[in-house]
């Protein structure tokens, strides 16, 4: 197997409202597919495409949904059990007492 190589650019948005924004990209893969240095996540394709970042725009999107269904996987996982009573707490606060709730990413439902 070969050596990977991480590479690390600046990238600038061009933006004439805010002015430019930079940031910082790294690649493993010469350049197939790019993560932001700040926190490992994978470039969305239109964030790549606003930021210049040369992407292999099919394998960029595959990195990133897998990340992201990777991140909801365990986030149902950690979300299995009962809402503890802080939640309970703070969701009677908001909503009152005795509504159903739905958690959008696992479909379980409770009760306030």
């Amino acid at each position: 197997m070969g050596v990977q190589v991480m590479t690390t650019r600046i990238f600038t948005k061009v933006d004439p409202i805010r002015g430019n924004h930079e940031s910082e990209a790294y690649t493993e893969n010469g350049g197939r597919t790019w993560r932001w240095s700040s926190n490992d996540q994978f470039i969305s394709v239109d964030t790549c495409r606003n930021y210049g970042i040369p992407c292999d725009e099919a394998a960029q999107e595959a990195a990133r949904d897998a990340q992201v269904e990777a991140f909801v996987e365990e986030y149902r996982r950690n979300r299995a059990d009962e809402p503890d009573d802080e939640r309970r707490f703070e969701a009677r606060a908001a909503f009152g007492p005795g509504v159903e709730l739905v958690n959008v990413i696992t479909g379980r439902r409770w009760t306030t």
